[in-house]
């Protein structure tokens, strides 16, 4: 059967789950593209998978659902929809497992925290912590910017007060009038901070660490973007130790 009305129940679910607050309430959200969509692992919970009219003989394990091209075109945010897309439950949060842990501050960016998720696996940083209402990070531009990483780390949405509970782990913040990061290679746990890419670290996470690490750079720039600061940042101390 292919759904052609947006009287649908399915339909109008799918339609709300566009805004962060319904995938908030419903505690769901979706994801775009053959390839992301074939790179759901077995820990999560898909709901079904949705495709157009044209793909309906696309074959899958999960429950799938048939909309016409124009519906599912409305229910698509991409320029050009593939015609396969899933309904997911968003993962619960574990307890942290590694030495090394990602704290984004006030990632506003969609792009930025996909790339800098995609590169914390990369870099073996297996656990994210999130504050200071950082962009949500079932977006759908987060989600592809992360090229299906954000299905293989844990994520937390933590308070800042919340993090001196992390006694074990040194916060080093990433500032441009930091240190090497030679300087802490010997540090057995960390916690690499990520500041807004506007406004850098929050004083309120300042507050909490006088531990800066700084990417050394020649010719005139006086900055990078988040997402490759990060990334830097990730690779130098995943070599240490």
């Amino acid at each position: 059967m292919i759904i052609n009305s947006e009287s649908n129940e399915k339909y109008k679910y799918l339609n709300k789950l566009k805004k962060k607050k319904y995938r908030k309430k419903f505690n769901s959200f979706i994801v775009e593209s053959i390839k992301i969509v074939e790179q759901i692992p077995d820990d999560f919970e898909c709901e079904f998978v949705f495709v157009n009219e044209d793909m309906k003989d696309y074959k899958t394990n999960f429950k799938k659902i048939v909309f016409s091209n124009k519906l599912f075109d409305k229910l698509s945010l991409l320029e050009n929809p593939e015609g396969v897309s899933a309904l997911l439950k968003i993962k619960k949060e574990k307890e942290i497992s590694s030495d090394k842990i990602l704290l984004l501050d006030h990632m506003q960016d969609p792009g930025n925290l996909g790339t800098i998720i995609r590169s914390a696996e990369a870099f073996s940083f297996k656990d994210i912590i999130l504050v200071n209402n950082c962009v949500d990070l079932y977006n759908e531009k987060t989600i592809r910017a992360s090229m299906g990483s954000i299905f293989r780390l844990n994520f937390l949405e933590l308070n800042i007060d919340d993090l001196k509970n992390f006694k074990d782990y040194k916060l080093i913040l990433a500032d441009m009038n930091g240190k090497s990061v030679d300087y802490y290679k010997s540090c057995d746990k960390i916690i690499l901070a990520i500041g807004n890419e506007a406004n850098g670290i929050s004083k309120s996470l300042r507050d909490l660490s006088n531990d800066f690490v700084s990417i050394k750079m020649d010719g005139k720039i006086e900055s990078l973007n988040a997402a490759i600061a990060a990334s830097i940042l990730m690779n130098n101390f995943s070599q240490s130790g």
